[in-house]
């Protein structure tokens, strides 16, 4: 009998299996009590999640620093912070940072309003997931019941 890795985890331990973290806290706390510009490092803690992810942001071009230091660290401000934050939240309804892309780099091109077919586009994948939410419930009510 293969034992599954979940089983090694201590029954008193808080892990991403035994508490769901609450993205709504995350989304909404107070950004004013940070002291800007950033780390990358301290941008990861603020925005709970690692300093590898930013910096693959930062490759894909959806993430920029503000400012650099005299030896090359970049540095973030708030904007950074929010659009970390909008791509969490877009990540925990289902949405893949592909998909969200191209509103980021519409926003960047300093578009005033976002073109309709990225907004239809977004929108429709949101519908999407909503099927697949209700189907999924669906079949979890019946297993319940």
């Amino acid at each position: 009998m293969i034992k599954s890795k979940v089983e090694n985890i201590p029954v008193g331990e808080v892990s991403f299996l035994t508490e769901i973290p609450d993205i709504s806290k995350f989304i909404n706390s107070d950004d004013d009590a940070l002291d800007f510009p950033l780390s990358i490092s301290q941008l990861a803690q603020a925005a709970q999640t690692s300093v590898h992810t930013i910096r693959n942001y930062a490759l894909e071009n959806i993430i920029h620093c503000e400012e650099k230091t005299k030896s090359g660290y970049a540095l973030y401000g708030l904007c950074a912070l929010k659009r970390l934050k909008f791509i969490r939240a877009a990540r925990a309804a289902g949405l893949l940072v592909v998909d969200i892309k191209p509103l980021l780099m519409a926003i960047d091109a300093g578009e005033r309003k976002v073109p309709e077919d990225i907004q239809k586009l977004l929108l429709t994948k949101i519908e999407h997931r909503k099927v697949f939410l209700n189907l999924v419930t669906n079949q979890i009510e019946e297993f319940c019941n």
